[in-house]
């Protein structure tokens, strides 16, 4: 479940970074041009029919001739996608926590199977785009649920480690792969609608998450699971069934005080002071974090070399980063989630200062836009951790909602950030540089250290809130 739901949310994400590859024009007819200005020039002459492309993959561009400065109509629609996913991210956090996490993960996984396959038959660009845009709606709805899910069925020792390894980091490698064999953005299209019907028939196999189940008072249907879970793991005792009796009555009676029933809102997210601090913290720094990443990668073409060992040197040095984080948050006590994020937000930091500095060596900006990319791709596992154990089961799929929407809210909009290039090429990553300073200093200040903490099922009490203390 953990692998087919991470393919498919990132081949959802960065399929626009083989199908929205910009291509060179390098020949009008039987004439040689070196660049856009010059074929622009041919062109309104009218002395080019036939412009001579160069390019690795066959992309929208490719296929619908949107080449040089039309070729930035087919970037915009990445705002438009990627809308798609904001709108799934909102709407199907709040799905999940009243109808369950696996049903909405089943729902998500056929919408973005469905909608991929007839995007692959689009006739132009605007049908891509429409098309898009729904498959987005249904893939926001797996990136915001999966990561629940999971972390709800896991035990908290081995959350790090399980989310690190089955991500996204060594999807790109496979997803890059995939691209290569596709050699085309339609069949590339099949290929994310094939993985998503995987997803659904894996999911079939699964149950429900127990917590969820506590969580909405369905104690009979938890019990039958948390039993079924600790036979397959050959941990079953009497004594453990007794155990089980007590804590789920517990649980049943702080539902009742909490009137639990009644539907939880994005206001429950900022109920108490400290929580608003919080959600704000994560809101702001989501958008941050994305805005570096994706700017960055929806513009790899730039980078020197082939698309697609870029696109796996990426998701291998991502996946050796997230091994690394996960080893020394299993094995040594001091280095939490909150170290992690540090860290990685300081690298980020200098690998900008350093492209700004070097930038006419294309090594080091291959290398930095790398580093870059992998380090942000560890903010936001740690990020999204945190989120999941900072926040109680019955608004823990919205706070997701929440810092996932405003995740794609950075991406809608990092496709445009390279356009100030055009003014000069460091203005981008200075701009970058404001971003993740800016998440590092209020991380620093609103977030505190989650490793090892028992998730909580319930939000503070009534008279602790500023909030919905009439509920």
């Amino acid at each position: 479940m953990a692998e087919t739901t991470a393919f498919i949310s990132m081949a959802n994400v960065t399929l626009m970074v083989f199908a929205g590859a910009t291509p060179t024009v390098i020949g009008c007819d039987n004439t040689t041009i070196s660049d856009c200005h010059e074929f622009e020039s041919f062109k309104n002459a009218s002395k080019c029919s036939n412009p001579v492309l160069e390019y690795q993959f066959e992309s929208v561009q490719v296929e619908f001739n949107y080449i040089c400065d039309k070729a930035k109509m087919v970037k915009n629609t990445i705002t438009v996608q990627t809308f798609g996913i904001v709108v799934g991210a909102a709407i199907f956090g709040q799905i999940s926590d009243s109808f369950g996490r696996r049903k909405t993960l089943i729902i998500s996984s056929m919408g973005s199977a469905l909608f991929n396959l007839i995007a692959s038959y689009s006739s132009n660009l605007f049908y891509f785009a429409l098309w898009r845009f729904f498959s987005g709606i249904f893939a926001g709805g797996v990136s915001v649920v999966q990561m629940v899910y999971l972390i709800e069925n896991v035990p908290r020792y081995h959350r790090m480690w399980i989310q690190n390894t089955f991500t996204w980091s060594p999807n790109y490698i496979i997803f890059a792969y995939f691209a290569w064999l596709a050699q085309d953005w339609r069949t590339l299209l099949i290929v994310v609608s094939a993985a998503s019907a995987l997803s659904v028939l894996v999911l079939l196999l699964l149950e429900e998450s127990p917590r969820w189940l506590v969580q909405k008072g369905k104690i009979e249907e938890a019990r039958r699971l948390f039993i079924k879970i600790r036979k397959i793991d050959r941990l079953y005792s009497e004594d453990f069934e007794k155990d089980l009796d007590e804590v789920l009555r517990i649980e049943a009676e702080k539902e009742e005080d909490a009137e639990n029933d009644k539907k939880y809102t994005f206001i429950h997210l900022c109920c108490t002071w400290k929580m608003l601090g919080q959600t704000a913290t994560f809101l702001v720094g989501f958008i941050c974090s994305s805005m570096t990443m994706y700017a960055l990668l929806f513009n790899m073409e730039k980078l020197s070399g082939s698309i697609y060992w870029n696109g796996a040197i990426i998701g291998a040095t991502r996946w050796i980063i997230n091994i690394t984080v996960s080893l020394a948050d299993y094995k040594l006590q001091w280095f939490g989630r909150k170290m992690s994020v540090t860290l990685s937000t300081v690298i980020t930091l200098i690998c900008l200062s350093g492209i700004i500095v070097f930038m006419k060596t294309g090594n080091v900006l291959s290398i930095g836009t790398n580093l870059i990319i992998s380090m942000c791709a560890q903010l936001f596992l740690s990020k999204y951790l945190i989120v999941n154990e900072l926040y109680p089961t019955a608004v823990r799929n919205l706070a997701m909602s929440a810092v996932s929407t405003m995740c794609r809210v950075g991406a809608m909009f990092s496709p445009q950030l390279f356009y100030l290039s055009d003014i000069a090429e460091w203005i981008p990553y200075a701009v970058l540089i404001g971003f993740q300073f800016v998440d590092l200093l209020i991380f620093s200040l609103f977030i505190p250290e989650t490793k090892g903490v028992h998730l909580e099922n319930h939000l503070p009490s009534k008279h602790g809130r500023i909030f919905g203390k009439s509920d």
